[in-house]
């Protein structure tokens, strides 16, 4: 079966329904193809009855400004819930307030955008971060590689720079959620569209100047799209993946600038466990003051942080493990991946394991390393790579377009993906009117 439009958009996330949308807006003909039963991308929410609250599986947290998804949510009439608690730390059994926003800020901030780039560890062991404490070094290293799900022997310490008058953990720190859950931005974004594809598996792009054939595999069979162009919002874990692995895509011809900019990013890995709880483990007889509104808990092990939905109350914790830790935990089966996780927190608490795992009613996981439609959480740049992302979005030949969060100035959020989408369809738009 053969479809034509002027564009097609491949890949049903924000990026790509913020695309599709935009098109369709200024009457282009698009079709919309998505390799999932369901749209989303790296947005996935859960709705459970025992939880008033939405399971965030992938994204979660609206950072800083967060403009594109505000916009959204508004128009969605989504309750936009701020802030967060404050920081503790648990460790052998002593629970108190944590410093650690500090400590990466002192870090963080000695990095030179004007300098030769390294990785970040390089630049803690031989560079200006190596005159930071060693305490100092060890939380900016957990934090870089926590929030960037980043393997720090790879990741450029540019790309993590704070711009001027910025604090390196200012996006951590100032944090947002959606009350309805991050799918209502996507209801809200896929309302614009019409139709997706879903299920249609796309393997291969034919391209020259002006034209494109999208080759995919539907449930009934092969399935190509005629187009004038092409819009390509799957993750960079999808586009650096082998020929012929499940999701991957060959381009023919292949793009040498496109190659060039995705050998300069890498996938980041990361594992996001929400547990339920009849209580949570942390709250006790002996628990410091405030502990109540805690935010952040910060532990040792793989999962070096759970955090909760305060200000909202209700026992739902959140345990994260990014980088090379998590890379590790990729693949192990749901139970085995929730006892490691318990049993690292009743250790850091000094509570008894099996008082813990008495206090779980439910858990959900999705592991996103072995999500062939994802292979990871979103992209972080490798040494000399800080301007890989911008060079991701520059059109090739007027005809091939990339979009996404790797491509986007707020990087790794959907606010940057929506951003990326609306800006790649207005290219499109220019380059179709032009040909």
């Amino acid at each position: 079966m053969t479809a034509r439009a002027d564009v097609v958009v491949i890949g049903a996330g924000a990026a790509g329904l913020a695309a599709a949308g935009e098109l369709a807006a200024r009457g282009l003909r698009v079709v919309v193809l998505e390799a999932r039963d369901q749209i989303g991308g790296r947005v996935f929410t859960r709705h459970d009855a025992r939880v008033p609250l939405p399971i965030e599986m992938g994204a979660e947290f609206l950072h800083a400004t967060a403009e594109d998804t505000r916009r959204v949510a508004r128009a969605a009439r989504a309750v936009t819930v701020e802030g967060n608690g404050p920081a503790f730390r648990a460790e052998r059994g002593r629970i108190g307030p944590a410093d650690d926003w500090r400590a990466v800020d002192r870090v963080l901030s000695r990095i030179d955008r004007r300098a030769r780039d390294q990785s970040l560890d390089q630049f803690l062991r031989t560079g200006p971060g190596r005159r930071a404490s060693a305490d100092d070094r060890a939380l900016a290293r957990a934090f870089v590689q926590g929030f960037d799900a980043a393997d720090t022997a790879l990741l450029s310490a540019r790309s993590v720079a704070p711009a001027p008058h910025e604090r390196p953990s200012e996006n951590a720190t100032h944090t947002a959620r959606l009350l309805a859950g991050q799918d209502a931005v996507i209801a809200e974004l896929a309302r614009a569209v019409g139709s997706v594809r879903k299920r249609h598996v796309v393997h291969a792009i034919d391209w020259r100047r002006g034209h494109v054939r999208v080759e995919a595999v539907s449930p009934r069979g092969a399935v190509r799209v005629d187009a004038r162009a092409a819009i390509v919002t799957v993750p960079v874990g999808v586009l650096r993946a082998t020929a012929g692995a499940r999701g991957a895509i060959a381009f023919r011809p292949d793009p040498p600038a496109v190659r060039s900019a995705l050998a300069a990013l890498e996938m980041g890995a990361a594992i996001h466990l929400a547990v339920l709880f009849r209580e949570l483990p942390w709250r006790g007889r002996r628990a410091p003051r405030g502990i109540e509104s805690l935010g952040f808990l910060f532990t040792p092990g793989p999962f070096n942080v759970w955090w909760t939905p305060h200000p909202l109350s209700w026992p739902l914790a959140v345990a994260w493990s990014g980088g090379p830790p998590a890379a590790r935990l990729a693949g192990l089966p749901h139970a085995a991946v929730l006892e490691i996780a318990l049993v690292a927190l009743a250790r850091a608490c000094a509570i008894a394991p099996q008082r813990v795992r008495r206090l779980v009613e439910a858990s959900w996981m999705h592991d996103w390393a072995r999500d062939p439609f994802a292979r990871g959480t979103y992209a972080y740049a490798r040494v000399g790579g800080a301007d890989a992302g911008e060079a991701l979005a520059r059109p090739v030949e007027r005809t091939l377009f990339f979009a996404g969060e790797a491509t986007a100035d707020e990087a790794g959020t959907v606010s940057g993906a929506i951003a990326s989408g609306r800006r790649a369809a207005r290219a499109v738009a220019t380059a179709v009117s032009h040909s």
